[in-house]
């Protein structure tokens, strides 16, 4: 009987849990942010594309590589994710954000069975569980299409079956083909892939068979041969173009321009130089700097990064009142649960790797995401620690609720600032300039105008067909034709020299004429000019 009750007050407080997460996640998401990205655009436009028509964008019969604004390095897995998801639902912001903010809310039900699994601990995987729910680092990435949420739910997913996989070969090949997906979804997480099977290889080494080594193998082996055919033969691991910097390393011509700007400044001997400053000693520094900058206390606690998309003003990645609960969590299961305590450990120390050895500026929010799970977990564990601490029950319940009203101060503070500020201070982040310059085209289509249109790149030409829902048949006729024209406008790419007549001209603020624009489309919340607009 006490096993039941046990059973349902767990499960009523883990469901409610969900609860929180998934309205923090979901409300209002199609409206903020309040409009989609470049990259957000791409991504979600192929995978449409390729629901009505078997071919991306660019015409490409379901690609097994996609070429999108010179890279070749965007997960395949997401994109084909859409295009079954516009099979049954429509196009909107709302729908092509949802799969992304489900997986947020997949991986707080997931990291409370992982937790509960490996520490054996309801109480601390429910409240690992609650803080990842109301977390920023994690509420910033899943209400937005970025690759990082699905490759981070399916690793975790991967981890889970691998910890019940216990002489069970369906679970070990289900836990390999979703590490396997993982490796397809994001581009910086394929650098985890071979140390997160290690570190699992070596906790359950006891449980495995030679059969099951052999299938981890075989497993690894498959992920990194495909990826090295598509990167010989398609470019999959490059930027810019097939053949350029590889994504899991430095730029060779800024290595050599800093190099060489370093041995010229320097006044050392020759020999000196040559050992002190090289590109070893480069990639050395750069590496531990965006290593160790994960872990910056000012990163993760005060500022965040400097990307407008995750960046709230004055808060980072965690609550500054989290810190202490960390650090109290890192011992607690050091004393406690050695074994586990070296697990999460290793598991949190492989995660900032993506962002140690990504070829461009790094993003530490997503390319490090893998991140927020196991700090949460020490988070959790710290709050555990301080409730059993105290084991009179009227002073842990003070301590219950100092540590709820924290979190209640801490998750309002936020909410506050994401949708009544950073909403409208970081819309240009999220090219609601060109959201609004296609709704004014909108506007003249419908007076009957004709309207050109300069300075309009792809990623334009993306925003128009998907606030407008174009078939992407259309849209594949013309992505690589310029100027691109339709019956009442026309899209260019570069300046026109004079204004023409008789017709709406819009061109960007770079194009500059002698006339005065009758019209202009600024940044959100902003007095600078993206557009001007010329009625003639």
């Amino acid at each position: 009987m006490k096993k039941i009750l046990k059973f349902k007050k767990e499960f009523i407080l883990l469901l409610m849990i969900i609860v929180l997460a998934s309205f923090l996640r979901l409300y209002n998401l199609g409206n903020v942010p309040v409009s989609l990205t470049d990259d957000e655009i791409r991504l979600v436009y192929s995978g449409y594309s390729i629901s009505s028509t078997g071919k991306d964008a660019f015409g490409n019969n379901f690609p097994s590589v996609f070429h999108m604004d010179g890279a070749n390095t965007y997960g395949q897995v997401p994109i084909y994710i859409m295009s079954l998801i516009f099979l049954f639902l429509p196009l909107n912001p709302f729908i092509v954000r949802l799969p992304f903010a489900m997986s947020g809310i997949l991986s707080v039900i997931l990291i409370y069975f992982i937790i509960k699994r490996i520490i054996n601990s309801d109480k601390l995987a429910l409240i690992s569980s609650f803080a990842l729910s109301v977390s920023v680092w994690s509420l910033q990435l899943t209400r937005f299409v970025i690759e990082i949420n699905i490759a981070v739910t399916l690793y975790l997913a991967g981890i889970l079956t691998f910890l019940y996989c216990k002489k069970n070969l369906k679970l070990l090949l289900t836990s390999m083909f979703l590490f396997f997906l993982a490796f397809y979804t994001y581009a910086a997480t394929k650098i985890i892939f071979i140390p997160l099977i290690l570190v699992l290889v070596w906790y359950k080494f006891k449980d495995l068979l030679r059969r099951d080594i052999t299938v981890i193998v075989i497993t690894t082996v498959l992920a990194f041969g495909l990826f090295a055919y598509l990167s010989v033969t398609q470019g999959a691991s490059s930027y810019s173009s097939p053949g350029g910097n590889p994504f899991f390393f430095q730029d060779k011509e800024k290595t050599a321009l800093t190099v060489e700007l370093e041995r010229r400044a320097s006044n050392e001997p020759q020999i000196i130089k040559s050992l002190y400053h090289n590109k070893f000693t480069y990639w050395g520094r750069s590496f531990t700097t965006n290593y160790l900058t994960a872990f910056s206390p000012q990163y993760l606690f005060l500022d965040q990064e400097a990307s407008g998309i995750y960046s709230i003003w004055g808060r980072g990645e965690m609550y500054i009142f989290e810190l202490p609960l960390l650090i109290l969590g890192f011992l607690y299961l050091f004393i406690k649960k050695r074994k586990e305590f070296y697990l999460i450990l290793i598991l949190l120390l492989i995660s900032p790797l993506p962002s140690a050895l990504g070829v461009n500026t790094p993003t530490w929010t997503s390319r490090s995401g893998f991140m927020l799970f196991w700090l949460y977990t020490f988070v959790g564990a710290g709050i555990y620690y301080l409730l059993i601490l105290f084991k009179k029950q009227n002073y842990r319940y003070l301590v219950f609720m100092i540590i709820a009203l924290f979190y209640l101060y801490g998750v309002t503070g936020y909410l506050s600032q994401y949708y009544y500020d950073w909403s409208r201070t970081n819309a240009k982040y999220f090219s609601k300039s060109t959201k609004d310059l296609v709704y004014k085209i909108g506007d003249y289509q419908k007076e009957g105008k004709k309207v050109i249109v300069s300075g309009a790149g792809q990623n334009t030409f993306l925003h128009y067909a998907f606030y407008n829902k174009l078939d992407p048949q259309l849209v594949q006729k013309n992505m690589n034709k310029y100027p691109i024209k339709f019956s009442n406008f026309i899209f260019y790419k570069e300046c026109l020299k004079k204004i023409p007549k008789n017709i709406i001209y819009i061109a960007l603020v770079s194009c500059e004429y002698d006339a005065t624009p009758s019209a202009m489309i600024k940044e959100f919340n902003n007095p600078v000019t993206v557009w001007n607009i010329y009625e003639n």
